[in-house]
């Protein structure tokens, strides 16, 4: 009985150290195609207007087209919002900019040059969704406006649309006329075009849980 436990045990620990062996063997097998030191890029529509534009101390692009950044900095142009968004290292797995992985001091600094309005946003890991101008993280996150500091894990926003969702444990710090609120909510949604915030009892469970699962799995996180 107990040989009849062991063996599909013991089948399932050769299959786990197989496909490790064959993770291993895929990514030695990847090789540095090219490396630009002091990068700059720009992405122009046709309009002759200019999208986003990306720096960074240097590229590594593999024969997959697996791409590495070192301290990327990307400035995204819409209208009359600038986002720069910055980080220590960032991955384009396709390197076609459709999704990057960034890493390590995220910050998200968004500017509306119609109000003056600014939003800093910081976490450690972020993906971030090029084509839908959405960046989403399951980690901690502070979130700084002119007069609030807000902080929560788990994120989701939208900035196309200018909403910003902390997903749970939510915490604001308003301060006006020398005196400081805080206000306290599982949810949060933050509307950067008004200036509005919505406060939620019930949190983003689903969306917390999908986020988590994708961000896990990029940075091999546990």
């Amino acid at each position: 009985m107990k040989m009849f436990n062991f063996i599909p045990y013991f089948s399932f620990l050769l299959l786990v150290v197989h496909l490790n062996v064959l993770a291993s063997e895929s990514a030695e097998q990847r090789k540095l195609k090219n490396k630009i030191h002091n990068f700059s890029s720009k992405n122009i529509d046709t309009d002759m207007s200019t999208k986003w534009s990306l720096m960074g101390l240097y590229l590594e692009k593999y024969d997959d087209n697996y791409t590495f950044i070192k301290n990327p900095k990307l400035k995204m142009f819409n209208s009359n919002l600038i986002t720069n968004i910055s980080s220590e290292t960032a991955i384009d797995p396709t390197g076609e900019m459709s999704e990057i992985y960034l890493k390590s001091n995220v910050l998200v600094n968004r500017n509306n040059s119609s109000n003056g309005n600014t939003v800093k946003l910081y976490t450690s890991y972020a993906i971030f969704y090029l084509s839908k101008d959405l960046i989403e993280t399951d980690r901690a996150v502070t979130i700084i406006t002119s007069d609030s500091i807000t902080t929560g894990n788990g994120l989701s926003a939208n900035l196309d649309k200018g909403l910003i969702t902390i997903l749970s444990d939510a915490e604001r710090t308003i301060k006006e006329d020398d005196q400081t609120q805080t206000i306290k909510g599982n949810q949060m949604i933050y509307n950067t075009k008004t200036g509005e915030w919505i406060v939620k009892n019930k949190p983003a469970s689903n969306l917390k849980k999908s986020i988590r699962n994708k961000v896990s799995t990029t940075f091999n996180l546990n």
